[in-house]
């Protein structure tokens, strides 16, 4: 056992040994409140030692000497004198029998919902003993350590790939990432465009502007999850959920080919330099410029199972699994059907197949999500709704800013096919509310819509 504890280095060693076990993570998976645990005989210069460790789901997100705002904000404050945290540590005093005996004095919280975690704090004593004597010498007990533990855009210590359960090929993740490995390997400047600058040249200035308009969505889009991914890559990071990092690093290189491929077609075939902003209207601006990047970047300060749900369903379900979806229907009415720009027809079915597999992952997080939690639902579904206007919005900001649209495009076409991908999305999910997590993963495996090849089609 250290000579010192409650310093700020034993609780960072505390918080590594919580992330590093098995057994805490299991027997804490429904814990999700910070903690103070205060060394109550202790007076140093700033008052007695307190500790914070932010508990979540069977993990430690942050962990520090605690402050006097650290104590008043936490819904548990739990302190004893040195002695009895000795007893604990050694193994001579179990915590339930402390707390009934209130040898364990809790301040804020209630003692009766911390009776339901026994074996929890059974496990969160057993990391605090095998901190080694070297690892808690003492510090002045201020500030953050460098070790920090596993929070947000922290990565949990240790390696699944080294530990007895290895990589499970079977999940649906890692069968996205064969799948990327097998049908993914495509290069945006090995397609040919030689025709396409002819077809540009051909086509009238109404439809070279249409083009163009819905290409510009497209570019931008595509940059946008490109940058916005990386939160999401942390927070499942985080979790040490190695199946779905690997598919991710995957993800977000197609993302970075999708945004380079729709560059090329504008510089080499368009040739437009101009600011093609002007075809992002205020609908476009709420989705693109708001709420994704919003939902995104609020994961890098908060991975929790909402925060989670808020960002997939903005990035897989309305951008992904909506917008685009529609966006390749309305290149295949335009260009399929008039046998125009081949190679951009071919970029796009390809991209669209890298799309499919990313829209099944969206469908696999947030049913993992919802399995877990079903107390998820209501506000993924408001989420999902409140997006619906601005997402249908998108469409009308197209075909309003031309008095006629070419190539026979009509706009009811197309709000009817953002309305059935928006409603098959919300009742793929709603289906997980009633199932296990074990019954996800079968139920996912046998559906034909996650493993489609994503042609360019109508």
């Amino acid at each position: 056992m250290p000579e010192e504890i409650f310093t700020g280095r034993w609780v960072a060693r505390w918080a590594a040994e919580l992330n590093a076990s098995e057994r805490y993570r299991q027997a804490a998976a429904s814990w999700e409140w910070p903690v103070v645990f205060v060394l109550d005989d202790d007076s140093g210069p700033t008052g007695p030692r307190q500790v914070f460790l932010d508990l979540w789901h069977g993990s430690c997100r942050a962990a520090r000497p605690a402050s006097e705002a650290d104590r008043a904000a936490a819904p548990y404050v739990i302190a004893a004198p040195e002695a009895v945290w000795r007893e604990l540590l050694t193994g001579d005093l179990d915590p339930l029998i402390a707390l009934l005996h209130r040898k364990l004095e809790v301040r804020q919280g209630s003692v009766l919902k911390l009776t339901r975690y026994a074996a929890a704090a059974r496990e969160m004593v057993a990391a605090a003993a095998r901190i080694d004597s070297a690892a808690g010498a003492s510090d002045d007990g201020a500030g953050s350590v460098t070790s920090l533990p596993p929070g947000p855009g922290r990565r949990a210590p240790g390696f699944v790939t080294t530990s007895p359960e290895g990589l499970d090929h079977e999940s649906l993740p890692m069968r996205l990432y064969h799948k990327a490995k097998r049908i993914g390997i495509w290069n945006p400047q090995d397609i040919d465009f030689a025709r396409d600058i002819e077809d540009w040249n051909r086509l009238d200035d109404l439809e070279r502007e249409v083009l163009l308009h819905l290409t510009s969505l497209f570019q931008a889009g595509e940059e946008s999850v490109a940058q916005e991914i990386v939160p999401l890559i942390a927070a499942i990071s985080g979790e040490r959920r190695v199946e779905e990092e690997l598919y991710l690093a995957t993800f977000l290189w197609e993302e970075a080919k999708h945004t380079e491929f729709f560059r090329r077609f504008l510089d080499e075939v368009a040739g437009d330099a101009s600011d093609l902003s002007r075809f992002h209207g205020a609908s476009y601006r709420v989705v693109f410029y708001e709420q994704l990047p919003v939902a995104m970047g609020a994961l890098l300060e908060d991975p929790t199972p909402e925060a989670q749900v808020r960002a997939s369903v903005t990035y897989n379900m309305i951008v992904e699994g909506t917008l685009a979806e529609t966006g390749y229907h309305a290149y295949y009415a335009m260009l399929e059907r008039n046998d125009l720009l081949p190679g951009l027809r071919e970029g796009v079915g390809l991209l669209k197949r890298d799309e499919s597999r990313h829209i099944a992952y969206g469908v696999f997080l947030l049913s993992r999500l919802l399995a877990t939690d079903p107390g998820l639902w209501p506000g993924l579904e408001r989420h999902m709704q409140s997006l619906l206007e601005p997402a249908l919005g998108i469409i009308h900001e197209l075909f309003d800013a031309y008095e006629v649209v070419p190539f026979g495009l009509e706009i009811d076409d197309f709000l009817d096919y953002a309305l059935a991908q928006f409603q098959k999305r919300l009742a793929r999910l709603e289906r997980a509310r009633e199932l296990t997590p074990d019954q996800v993963m079968a139920d996912l495996s046998g559906d034909p819509e996650l493993e489609q090849p994503g042609q360019l089609s109508g």
